[in-house]
């Protein structure tokens, strides 16, 4: 014959329902921005490389801020995450000799680096002699929100490096 529940035991479920319900938001809002933060972190990886890929194809001229800027604003137009911007600070772009010396623009008051794009990423090692490579990196700020805990804020990064293909007198002859 089937025991009928009492009353206490009613209370009890309810007791359990709310010691364990904070967990599973904790659980699922956890998992619903972490998607959103690698969404973003393949968005940027995806940008970044075209911008390399963008910035080994353009022509560089030394007396022109053009190139670094056509490089940036190709991986601002890459890059497609709602709601998200990536800002001139937060990219930057480098043309970098076999020796790891970097072109650096004759224009005055033009940075090709931003302020909040993190460290550069290493030359490639075996760079022949007189070629050159475009490095482009961003760093990001990201947040994974827990709802119940503390947030966690970090910085998403990315970097691309590829081989230069254009002529840069005296140093990069085209392949």
């Amino acid at each position: 014959m089937p025991r009928s529940r009492t009353r206490a035991e009613h209370g009890a479920s309810a007791v359990e329902f709310a010691l364990v319900i904070p967990f599973l938001v904790l659980l699922l809002f956890g998992m619903i921005t972490t998607g959103f933060a690698y969404n973003d972190h393949l968005s940027i990886t995806n940008a970044v490389r075209e911008g390399a890929r963008y910035g080994a194809a353009v022509d560089y001229s030394p007396a022109s801020a053009n190139w670094a800027t056509s490089v940036r604003d190709r991986v601002k137009q890459v890059y497609f995450n709602a709601g998200n911007t990536i800002t001139d600070a937060q990219i930057c772009v480098k043309l970098v000799k076999a020796d790891g010396s970097a072109f650096a623009p004759t224009v005055s008051n033009v940075a090709w680096t931003g302020a909040d794009c993190g460290s550069p990423p290493s030359k490639p090692a075996g760079m022949a002699a007189g070629s050159c490579a475009v490095m482009v990196w961003v760093a990001k700020p990201a947040r994974i929100q827990l709802v119940i805990a503390p947030d966690l804020n970090f910085n998403i990064g990315a970097d691309s490096v590829a081989y230069y293909g254009r002529t840069v007198k005296p140093d990069c002859p085209a392949e």
